[in-house]
């Protein structure tokens, strides 16, 4: 596999309700451990302000960091309680995930082709106020083959 290469990642969150959030991205993924990183920038409030996401996956685990603008770490992993905070401009506050399900598909090929497809269905305590159960749901594939760089951030 080519060190690192350009991905497209889209991204989906639906409340039970059935509300749907969806973001899709370019990001440059990576091998990492027995998994993957990816990386790359988003500017989550329409404004400009920039926020670097970094997500590292594997068989039994999704972990989602970004800094800037809004700042989380949430850990997703089924039957796992992690204990976060969502930093935003006006203050901290307390989260509790709760992952519920954790179903991850790697059908990514050493010939840099196929898919990944991570599914993820959870709970949110924000504060003291319960969210009703969501998921998550990432959708990974090659941008273009044998786009490569050296250059990235170890975090």
């Amino acid at each position: 596999m080519v060190k690192n290469m350009k991905v497209n990642i889209i991204i989906e969150s639906i409340d039970e309700d059935g509300s749907k959030s969806h973001s899709e991205n370019t990001a440059i993924m990576y091998k990492h451990n027995d998994g993957y990183r990816l990386t790359y920038s988003e500017d989550l409030s329409g404004d400009g302000q920039l926020t670097k996401t970094t997500i590292y996956m594997n068989s039994s685990e999704l972990r989602i960091l970004r800094r800037g603008e809004l700042t989380t770490d949430f850990i997703y992993s089924e039957s796992v309680i992690h204990n976060t905070a969502y930093e935003t401009p006006f203050g901290n506050l307390p989260i509790t995930l709760t992952t519920k399900k954790y179903e991850y598909i790697d059908n990514f090929l050493e010939t840099e082709s196929g898919e990944i497809i991570i599914n993820s269905s959870y709970l949110l305590d924000v504060g003291d106020s319960l969210t009703p159960p969501s998921s998550i749901n990432l959708f990974i594939n090659v941008k273009q083959k044998n786009e490569t760089s050296d250059n990235h951030d170890d975090n």
